[in-house]
């Protein structure tokens, strides 16, 4: 799947992104630990066009990337 933008980002954004990427996932996993993160590509592929849409709108600070693409995920309540 092609990225709806094409923009570059310069390396601390892309520090951001990175440090955005591994919270959420971080969080998934402790909300179902029988996630595997390579199992799901779809998944991937959401949470990473999320980050993205997300960066390309101005937000630059990683919690608020972290909490704003695990909202945008339907996630029931934890076991």
């Amino acid at each position: 799947m092609a990225s709806r933008s094409a923009r570059s980002y310069d390396d601390a954004m892309l520090f951001v992104l990175e440090e955005a990427l591994r919270d959420v996932w971080q969080v998934l996993i402790a909300h179902a630990p029988c996630l595997i993160r390579e199992a799901d590509p779809e998944l991937q592929t959401a949470i990473a066009q999320t980050l993205i849409d997300l960066a390309n709108s101005v937000i630059r600070d990683p919690d608020e990337l972290r909490d704003r693409t695990l909202q945008s995920l339907s996630l029931g309540r934890p076991h």
